[in-house]
């Protein structure tokens, strides 16, 4: 049975972005959707998305000028990686995944995963991913071997109660949407404060991604500006950028991803720290090759 989506769909009309993007430039995190008859939803899920397929995505990131991506896997697919999988093969060479695995994932899986582009696992508490928080330790030492980090889609006001385990984590890690920290508490806040000595420890990343998801103030979403500064003055060398397209379960209005990007410029006015954020860091992180970006 075919659902009606719960959510709007992305901008179809990208505005081309004042910011020019350095060749090589990598959107670190975007979803693809549909068709739901060859890829149907997992029960329970909290929102059904619009189809978004990689046509669509490519329309998008050529207009901004993004050569390379990161397909992640969304909450309504559950664990089952086969449209991550799919998009990964379709979009070809330059792009890779991150994916949902359980803790009693064989090697055998994690290798077959590691050789189809998957790269990281996934745990998300905020939108009812089906991959367990409190079951970090365990997946986390079965991914080790392969290299993948694990990604958290989690609320900045859950790190002081995981914040002991988060740092005991044989893998990189990687927050995605700035921590989900909103922007209307002070940057003093202890949760942010919390966030920033995680990415100072050495083994942390996060995303400049979801500046609509953490603003109070709506469009033009300046009120997430000095969030993102705060974040790169403390692990330049650890900061990611992506799109997050096609939005899922943004309220009240959809960005266009015209604006996102021109937004990035206001986050780090320097062109080489724009640089580091959308190839080199990159590469570090997910194993793209440096040269395809000069």
């Amino acid at each position: 049975m075919i659902t009606r989506p719960t959510i709007p769909g992305p901008d179809p009309d990208t505005k081309p972005p004042k910011l020019k993007a350095p060749q090589g430039a990598v959107d670190c995190h975007f979803h693809v959707f549909g068709p739901e008859a060859e890829y149907p939803y997992a029960e329970p899920r909290r929102y059904t998305p619009p189809q978004a397929l990689e046509s669509d995505y490519r329309k998008m990131a050529g207009v901004l000028g993004l050569a390379r991506g990161v397909v992640v896997q969304a909450s309504p697919y559950g664990a089952d990686n086969a449209r991550v999988l799919e998009a990964i093969r379709v979009l070809g060479p330059g792009y890779l995944g991150v994916g949902v695995v359980e803790e009693n994932v064989s090697e055998v899986r994690l290798d077959e995963l590691s050789r189809l582009g998957i790269r990281g696992a996934r745990i998300n508490s905020a939108s009812g991913g089906r991959s367990g928080i409190e079951r970090m330790s365990e997946l986390a030492a079965k991914i080790k071997g392969f290299g993948w980090h694990m990604q958290f889609h989690i609320h900045a006001g859950q790190l002081p109660e995981y914040q002991e385990k988060l740092r005991k984590l044989p893998t990189d890690v990687v927050f995605d949407h700035m921590g989900l920290f909103p922007a209307d508490l002070p940057l003093t806040h202890p949760d942010f404060r919390l966030l920033l000595r995680l990415l100072e420890s050495g083994n942390a990343w996060v995303k400049l991604s979801g500046a609509e998801r953490i603003s109070r103030l709506g469009f033009p979403y300046r009120d997430a500006i000095p969030i993102a500064r705060a974040l790169l003055a403390a692990a330049p060398e650890r900061v990611l950028w992506g799109t997050d397209w096609p939005h899922t379960n943004v309220k009240p209005a959809i960005p266009n991803d015209g604006d996102l990007m021109d937004l990035l410029a206001a986050f780090a006015p320097d062109e080489r720290v724009r640089r580091k954020i959308l190839v080199e860091n990159p590469c570090a992180l997910y194993g793209f090759e440096e040269e395809k970006s000069r």
